[in-house]
């Protein structure tokens, strides 16, 4: 049996946000959890979970969710590397320099000063 994983608060927050954002959408649209259901090919049931912010329910039908809402722009950014400065400064302090042949950066970096 699947062990059920337990959201953090900022992932349970970030759930019932995005549940709830679904569900503005929905009824600004004067729509129905049936009408969005049968588009998306699940129950009324499962609708209502997504827009609880119930962390059960599939990434993909989410993700298909916010794509029938227009949220494409958002949902493609998710996840962008170019967005993550961290890891980016990380990677430009691995790289070697160029021009420097045999000199490569050895010191090591604290993730959390960066």
């Amino acid at each position: 049996m699947k062990k059920k994983l337990e959201p953090s608060f900022d992932g349970a927050e970030a759930l019932a946000r995005i549940g709830a954002n679904l569900r503005t959408a929905r009824l600004r649209r004067g729509e129905t959890e049936s009408t969005l259901a049968d588009r998306l090919g699940v129950s009324r049931a499962t609708i209502a979970r997504l827009e609880r912010g119930d962390g059960g329910v599939s990434l993909a039908l989410a993700l298909e969710a916010l794509l029938q809402y227009g949220y494409a722009e958002q949902v493609f950014a998710l996840g962008d590397p170019e967005l993550d400065g961290v890891g980016k400064r990380l990677d430009a302090v691995r790289r070697p320099s160029r021009g420097s042949a045999g000199t490569l950066h050895t010191h090591r970096v604290d993730p959390s000063r960066l």
